[in-house]
Formats: C-alpha cells, structure tokens, sequence
C-alpha cells in the first residue's frame, strides 16, 4: 500500500470509528436565527450548552419512496454527551431481532419471559402485575421504555441481549462507537453489570421453552471518546461534592447521528436495501412504531396514571413539557428521549398524516447552568423544553409550506385507530 492510500485507509478508519463535525449548515442557520428569537441565549452559545441539532427533510416520489436531505447544525460525533435513555431505542429494535433469529423455539415478543438470577444484584423476575396476563415479556417491557421510558424493563431486555450480543450487532450494523455497558437500575455495578442473568422463555402450560444460562463477557473496549466528562463539579453516589468534572467513561454512549440514524433505518425500514433493514416483521415494525408515537394515557396494558404520566410526558419536540392532554389531531411525535445530569435529548420522525407532513429531528443539549452534576436542579422546563417546542413547530411549519411535486401517503403510521 502506498502511503497516500495508507493516509486514505487511515482517514475513512477515523470517520467509521469516531466520527467528524459538521459545521452549521447556513440554511438551518439563518432558519434558527429568524425564526427562533426568544432562543437567542441558547442559539448564541452553542458550545455552553452542547447544543447539537440534525434535520432531515423527507421527499417522497410518484411512488412514495423516500429520499432524504440532512442538515447539521454543530454536530460533532467527538463531543461528549449523555444519551441516557435515547439507548432504549436501539436495545428494543435488537431485542426483536434476535427473538426473530430463535423462532425455532417457538417463542415470539409475547412470550412469558422469566429472568433468574445468580449475583445478589441480580433481580429475579416472574410476575408482572401490570401486564393482562400477569407475566413479564418483551413485549410487555418495550412498551414501558417507549411509553414511559422505565429503566427496570431496559435492565430486563439489556439481560436478554447480553454485553458481547449487543456489541457485536452494533458492529454488524454499522455503529462500533456505541457503547452500552450500564443496564440503567443502578444494581449491578462496574463489570458486574456486564454479566447478565440467565433468562427462560415459557409456554403458557409453564413448558420451557428457550433457555439461555447466565451470559459471561469479553466485550472490555475502552469508552471511544478521549475527554467523556461534564460539569466542573459534581456530587457522587455517597452525597459527596467534589470539584472535578464527573467522569462518564464507565457510562454508556451513542452519539446523535447514531441515533438519529437508527431511528430513519427503523421508520423506513421497508424502503431499505436488505444490507441496512432490521430483521423485523411488518408485526415487529408496527409495534415499534405504535409505541415510540402512543401516549400513556392511550394504553391500557400498562395503564398509567396520567396526572403523573401525562401527554407530553416524553415527546418534547414539537410539545414540549407539562401539556396534560394533546388535542386529537394529526400530528404523531414518534420518539425517543432521554433526561440526565442536565443532558436533554430528543430523537423524533414527526408525522402528520391529515396535512401529508413528515420530517425528522434530532436534538441534544445541556442545560447546566451551575455546571454542577448530581444536584437534580437543571434548566430543562425553564431553557430546554421551550427551545424544542417552539424548534418542532418552526421545522413543522417549514415543511407544510414546503412545495413538492408528491405529497406523502402516509397510512402506515396511521396506528391509533383503536
């Protein structure tokens, strides 16, 4: 190899791996600048509040296949953020496809499934009152994450995946940066997360049907971001202030773009060539999407209360926080989010299907003012929740003015009838 193309190998090595920026696309620019002047605090010091912004315009052809124009605006892969909870969305997806790679054994997404366990910290699980018939599944656990964003059922499905499955398909599918080492019940600690507890797949006459013993690791690479810390001080697991940054290199982590990304292959998955589609069933893709866009108030099984669990409970763009009940009309947030140490993030495909309007948008940031990690006290409702409110609205009423040649037909979402 000559060195110009060991230069070339090593370049598009570094992009694979850790990613680049991207600088802020003039046209987003000038759109956030003009149409978001009550943001201008935010808008003006993007680096303070890690702010980092991805939209995708959808355009669809005679056909309705889509293609797809993507602006960024201070996204960089190589910048540190949290995503806390936005890893549900890629833990579920993988969940369903490897149930699809064991239906040999006759069990599905509604199957009873029973988690053991051998450490003390490990939880057993046999019975869950909130689901109809009274048994845990996976099913059942997705719906929680993408409804509520529970983090006892994430712990739950990270232990059916297991630590090395779940890295070895993040590099099948194209993202070897993401990590996910921190099953998120804050029980099993340090590399004893990574041991996951046996798990038993039941027939409804109490038959085993699948068993997969507690599951070892060998998955040890180090976090792939040099400086993965925030804050100027913090307060650790004891109560302790202590004035250094907080150290995330034992946390988990998934840049934007990865996210985003997941969530366009998810919700045009059809459209896809079969290298890049989910091995998912159109029943698999229906349930996904149903649960990422429904409201809790809208399921039954789990009912929720919803003066604590209410509309905008989790769908941020577009509506923001505290809105009680969304009026019935057309518009479907569906999303992914996550809420941590002053991280705000939130990863959505908006859908209107009365008004054929769609688009994607995907935006972290921090909002820290004291910089200080561990406190709870955090600008989300007074700076972050406004911001992707008035944001999701600005992009929606972009593209409802935007002319096409053909408007989307956009049935497929329509999930909400019942």
């Amino acid at each position: 190899m000559t060195s110009k193309n060991k230069i070339i190998a090593v370049f598009f090595l570094f992009i694979q791996f850790v990613g680049f920026s991207q600088k802020k696309s003039p046209y987003i620019d000038s759109l956030l600048h003009a149409g978001l002047p009550a943001h201008t605090k935010l808008l003006s010091n993007p680096k303070k509040y890690k702010l980092q912004i991805i939209y995708t315009r959808i355009t669809r052809d005679k056909d309705n296949k889509p293609t797809f124009k993507t602006y960024y605006w201070n996204v960089d892969s190589t910048k540190f953020f949290y995503p806390a909870s936005l890893v549900k969305l890629p833990v579920s997806i993988m969940a369903l496809e490897k149930l699809n790679s064991l239906k040999q054994y006759q069990i599905d997404k509604n199957t009873t499934m029973i988690t053991d366990s051998v450490f003390v910290c490990q939880k057993k699980v046999f019975k869950d009152t909130t689901a109809e018939n009274r048994y845990p599944s996976l099913a059942h656990y997705i719906k929680k994450m993408f409804l509520v964003s529970d983090n006892y059922a994430f712990a739950r499905t990270y232990e059916f995946l297991g630590c090395d499955y779940l890295h070895q398909t993040f590099e099948k599918w194209g993202f070897p940066n993401i990590r996910i080492v921190n099953r998120l019940d804050g029980s099993c600690k340090a590399d004893t997360a990574k041991i996951t507890s046996p798990v038993y797949f039941l027939s409804d006459k109490a038959d085993t049907l699948y068993k997969q013993l507690l599951t070892f690791y060998t998955y040890n690479k180090p976090h792939p971001l040099v400086y993965p810390k925030a804050g100027k001080a913090h307060t650790n697991e004891v109560g302790k202030h202590v004035y250094q940054p907080k150290d995330f290199s034992t946390h988990n982590f998934m840049s934007l773009t990865n996210c985003h990304e997941i969530l366009r292959r998810l919700t045009f998955n059809s459209y896809l060539d079969k290298k890049n589609q989910y091995n998912l069933s159109n029943d698999d893709w229906q349930f996904l999407m149903k649960y990422l866009g429904m409201f809790p108030r809208e399921s039954l099984f789990p009912a929720y209360n919803t003066k604590k669990y209410y509309d905008s409970f989790k769908k941020f763009i577009y509506y923001g926080s505290s809105v009680p009940t969304i009026p019935s009309d057309s518009v479907r947030v569906f999303n992914i989010v996550g809420r941590a140490y002053g991280f705000l993030s939130d990863c959505a495909y908006v859908a209107d299907v009365k008004n054929q309007v769609e688009f994607m948008l995907s935006v972290t940031m921090y909002v820290n003012e004291r910089d200080v990690i561990g406190t709870g006290k955090y600008e989300y409702d007074k700076l972050g929740m406004p911001f992707l409110k008035d944001l999701g609205n600005l992009i929606y009423k972009v593209e409802k003015d935007r002319k096409v040649n053909y408007k989307p037909d956009l049935k497929d979402f329509d999930l909400f009838k019942n």
